[in-house]
């Protein structure tokens, strides 16, 4: 009796999260977005007409109308544009403008957030925001103290969904190249991102806090499950939570590496994203299922595995090497529990 009654009142609850307009929240690894330009103070030779890649404005555009293409499918599974889009791998804010300016993105009159940061090859880490939803008090970069060489710096929002703190920070943690060295480096950044969350949540216990990113670890690695403390259920307010450790056991990946597919790419949450106040800003199930999901279409593949632009040095044409990762944020009615 007790479980249909918990069952019925968890349908109710989940019913109610979709009661008024959903947001949903995206992570996205561009993949390599050079513009076609040499700039003398980062390596980037390789992405321009006469480098080896032989990379020109036929193959520029056709990126960028691919990606615009991957962003507004994602719009389309309620018809509605994603209110924050936390992006990797991109070169300068110049390509970033050319993304929104498509004119399937346009409509959302999306906003960016964008630094240079001190990565060798000029990649960074940057956001995408809709400022009729998320409205934005501050940005910045947190300079990654990871160990040399030096990293994509960490963005981060700190704005405010309906009068609601929300606190988003974006990475692009240091390659899985290296072995254990590298891994020590991962495990240095993931360990300062949660010295930023903490502090953040210690001044401000109502805070809603967003971790996204191309973690180059997985769920279950120590860097994840200890350093950052993100774990796949809600343990009490000192964890994390992470959507995308079920995902992962369920066989899931956002990148194929060798056959196998790896869930780098994840969204992580504070607790209280999970199991706050009722009216609050909610995680929500994905059609009642998920509260974290990876967004493939068809085309989007070739060979069942992310359809790439490059492949080594060959190119394909395609639109990443990463699939794109989303969770989606609701209120739940106060009647909910009457």
């Amino acid at each position: 009796m007790k479980k249909l009654l918990f069952t019925g009142l968890f349908a109710l609850l989940l019913a109610a999260c979709f009661a008024q307009k959903p947001y949903k929240v995206v992570f996205y690894n561009f993949e390599n977005l050079f513009d076609t330009i040499r700039n003398p103070e980062i390596k980037d030779a390789e992405f321009t007409p006469e480098g080896p890649k032989k990379w020109n404005a036929v193959k520029y555009e056709r990126k960028i109308n691919n990606l615009s293409r991957v962003l507004f499918d994602i719009a389309a599974i309620d018809k509605e544009y994603p209110i924050v889009i936390g992006v990797s791998e991109i070169e300068n804010r110049n390509v970033m403008e050319d993304v929104i300016a498509t004119p399937k993105l346009a409509p959302a009159n999306y906003r960016i957030v964008h630094y240079d940061s001190p990565d060798l090859r000029g990649i960074d880490v940057g956001f995408l925001y809709r400022p009729d939803v998320l409205h934005v008090d501050t940005f910045h970069t947190v300079e990654a103290d990871c160990g040399y060489p030096l990293t994509r710096d960490f963005a981060v929002i700190d704005g405010r969904i309906d009068g609601e703190r929300i606190y988003v920070v974006a990475v692009h943690l240091p390659s899985r190249r290296g072995g254990e060295w590298s891994e020590r480096q991962r495990r240095a950044c993931v360990s300062q991102v949660r010295r930023m969350v903490d502090s953040v949540r210690e001044a401000d216990a109502a805070v809603k806090v967003v971790v996204m990113g191309d973690m180059n670890d997985e769920p279950h690695n120590r860097s994840i499950r200890r350093d950052l403390g993100a774990r796949g259920r809600v343990d009490g307010d000192t964890h994390l939570y992470n959507p995308f450790a079920a995902r992962r056991r369920a066989g899931r990946g956002s990148y194929s590496y060798d056959g196998r597919w790896n869930m780098l790419d994840q969204i992580i949450v504070s607790p209280n994203l999970v199991s706050g106040d009722v009216g609050g800003l909610r995680l929500c199930r994905i059609d009642g299922r998920a509260m974290g999901r990876v967004f493939r279409r068809e085309w989007m593949l070739r060979g069942g595995v992310p359809y790439a632009t490059y492949r080594g040095s060959d190119y394909e044409g395609g639109v990443s090497d990463h699939l794109p990762v989303y969770v989606i944020l609701g209120r739940e009615e106060k009647a909910a529990r009457n």
